[in-house]
């Protein structure tokens, strides 16, 4: 604790080091706390950073009470005695504990180094009889009251700067392939810990104690400077390199520099004027002298803030383009909006400092999701010929997003609206070349179909013909006859399978005229009513009035066929089927058909199988007919749904039961219908 009864050149020198010691300090606490999230080791940081707070301010206190009321008033002399060795006690340890819990993120602790991290705690016990030492003192110079164990505590010390130069050291030498850069950092950090140390036991060891007055001349001064060094660099390396994932807006740093350097500023007027005013210099004299030095200062200084802040913007702008070109390869390279949404919001996150980053789209046209804002989250908007196609939902790290990292966004915003575009460009050329090689199979598959049904059908008409022929033979046994009746049978099941396959593979016909969905049901159903009789199961149509669909006849046909016979295979003895036509109110799909069963249902992992070509849960079933009705919709522009079980929250006993919903568009001049209910429906 530092002492002084009149400004001389050293106490002046004192003052600058205090005083620039107390602002870093100061400074790096409110960086520290400025972040979100601390874990142990920014905690134990935040201690230090206050410890060595306290030393500073409590000499720089203790120096300006002596300077203005000489031997000074009883209850500031204890404030500042108080502070001075509440931060020496608690920054000795402290070092030690952070350089130590740092190391364990490297290599893991072992028990003898808690066990010595502890040790250097032990010395706390006797705060309060130092405190009550200097207290009951106050008269006494603070090392001439505390006496001899000012060696002890000076040793305690430099035991800790020595210890965390080796972990230093160690962790240079452990980290120099792998990170080079903070392998130097470790190496300057240690090369200043043991300087210190070494500085601390030739001030502070010898017999002699420092003179009458505080804790030393120009050399114990030059140790102080030099205490302030390693704090400086960690606040240099969280400014440049974001060091324990610490971030700092630059624009604070550059306000809090202002300001600082402007307190300095003004106390260094004032003390100078003061002491030059012994020399018959008056301080007016000696203010404007100043004043005129730093307006003569203004331009230097205006030019060396442009190119800080032209560096910090073309450091910016280059991290940016980085970013954005990064993103546009992976658009190019992938065409995955999924992916590129994955890589943007952890490359953005981890390049500008962000808590976390969300990419919304607009996938639908009905704005960007997400619902309200929280005040802290920002909104970035992205957008593509005036249109909002998704935002970027940052939220800041610390406070609030700054400007710089608004500016970042931005620009970063325009890149990627282009990459987004691109991706759904490739999304588009991709759909469109599987539809071609989609197209050319279903080609193929025709022509193959037309030669099976040419080369096959033929042959099996003919066997048919002699099979039958020979079963009517009355000279055959019963059992041959019986034979012929089964070959017949067999003969007309591959003939269907083949007309399945022929049917799937060609393109329907006139599917650009009308057709009247409403008869169409009526005559698939009247064919297949006598189907249900024999099975025993109801069918039941509601009644409707004429319904145009575009589509054409032939389309229209084999979606009502296949979807019926569907049903009537899928269902039991005793059970219905329920066939309705509606009127939507959607302008594109004006007319809905629904087919409704009560069988066994499609189990849940199956259900985005069943529209596939040769897929089906029964013995004996092509896995055709689905298909064909899922074919047959696309190729009117309609949409196809499944729904199994039909109602949720069925009884365990109740059969689930399987619902398509098929959805036409309405022939043209009928649109004005859209809006009008037809009749109620009637069950019979």
């Amino acid at each position: 604790m530092d002492v002084a009864y009149e400004l001389t050149p050293l106490v002046a020198a004192k003052l600058i080091v205090y005083t620039f010691g107390t602002l870093l300090h100061l400074f790096l606490m409110v960086l520290i706390l400025g972040n979100r999230r601390l874990r142990r080791l920014e905690w134990l940081l935040l201690g230090l950073m206050s410890a060595l707070f306290l030393w500073y301010s409590g000499n720089l206190l203790a120096l300006n009470i002596s300077l203005y009321y000489g031997a000074g008033p009883t209850i500031l002399s204890a404030i500042s005695r108080t502070f001075t060795v509440m931060g020496f006690l608690a920054a000795v340890p402290l070092l030690v504990q952070v350089q130590a819990v740092y190391c364990a993120r490297f290599v893991p602790a072992k028990f003898w180094q808690r066990a010595l991290v502890a040790s250097f705690y032990l010395p706390i016990m006797f705060f309060p009889w130092i405190i009550g030492r200097l207290l009951s003192r106050p008269g006494w110079e603070p090392l001439v009251a505390l006496g001899a164990p000012v060696r002890l505590l000076a040793l305690w010390a430099v035991a800790a700067l020595f210890t965390a130069a080796g972990i230093n050291g160690y962790l240079s030498a452990r980290r120099r392939k792998d990170d080079p850069l903070l392998a130097k950092f470790h190496l300057f950090l240690a090369w200043l810990q043991a300087v210190l140390g070494a500085g601390w036991a030739l001030a502070y060891l010898p017999h002699e104690l420092p003179p009458v007055g505080g804790l030393g001349g120009y050399f114990a001064t030059a140790l102080m400077l030099l205490g302030i060094l390693p704090s400086g660099l960690v606040g240099y390396c969280i400014f440049r390199y974001n060091f324990l994932d610490l971030r700092v807006q630059r624009n604070v740093v550059y306000s809090a520099a202002a300001i600082f350097g402007s307190l300095i500023y003004l106390n260094f007027m004032r003390r100078l004027s003061g002491w030059l005013e012994s020399y018959l210099i008056p301080p007016v004299v000696t203010e404007a002298f100043l004043i005129f030095i730093l307006v003569v200062l203004v331009d230097p200084l205006k030019r060396l803030i442009s190119r800080g802040l032209h560096h910090q913007f073309v450091t910016e702008f280059e991290t940016v383009q980085k970013l954005a070109l990064e993103i546009e390869e992976h658009a190019k390279r992938t065409g995955d909006v999924a992916s590129v949404e994955r890589l943007v919001e952890d490359r953005v996150t981890s390049a500008l400092g962000l808590e976390k980053v969300r990419l919304l789209r607009n996938t639908d046209g009905s704005g960007i999701p997400g619902g309200g804002v929280a005040a802290k989250v920002r909104r970035v908007p992205i957008s593509r010929g005036g249109e909002v196609i998704a935002a970027l939902e940052v939220v800041p790290a610390a406070g609030e997003v700054s400007g710089e990292q608004i500016a970042a966004l931005e620009m970063l915003a325009d890149r990627l609206a282009a990459a987004l575009e691109l991706c759904r460009l490739i999304a588009d050329k991709i759909n469109l070349e599987r539809e071609l090689a989609a197209k050319e199979r279903m080609a193929f598959l025709g022509e193959m179909a037309a030669r099976i049904a040419h080369n096959v059908k033929n042959p099996l008409s003919g066997m048919k013909t002699l099979v039958q022929l020979m079963e009517e033979d009355k000279q055959l046994p019963e059992n041959a006859r019986r034979d012929c009746a089964m070959l017949v049978n067999e003969i007309d099941r591959l003939n269907l399978n083949i007309s399945q396959v022929l049917r799937y593979a060609k393109p329907a016909r006139d599917t650009d005229r009308p057709a009247d969905l409403a008869a169409v049901v009526q005559r698939v159903a009247g064919i297949l009513r006598a189907d249900a009789e024999r099975r025993r199961i109801a069918l039941s149509l509601d009644e409707c009035q004429p319904c145009p669909v575009l589509g054409g006849e032939e389309a229209a046909s084999d979606i009502v066929s296949n979807l019926l016979v569907n049903a009537l295979e899928a269902s039991e003895g005793g059970t219905s089927i329920r066939v309705g036509i509606t009127r939507s109110s959607n302008a594109a799909y004006c007319v809905e058909l629904a087919v409704e069963d009560q069988g066994r249902g499609i189990p849940p992992d199956k259900l985005d199988k069943i529209f596939q070509p040769f897929f089906t849960t029964r013995a004996g079933g092509t896995g055709l007919g689905l298909a064909i009705v899922k074919r047959r919709v696309e190729e009117i522009g309609g949409t196809v749904e499944c729904r199994s079980p039909v109602e949720k929250g069925l009884a365990s006993s109740d059969p689930p039961g399987t619902r398509f919903v098929v959805r036409f568009r309405v022939a043209s001049g009928q649109a004005d219908a859209a809006s009008h209910p037809l009749p109620a429906a009637r069950r019979p």
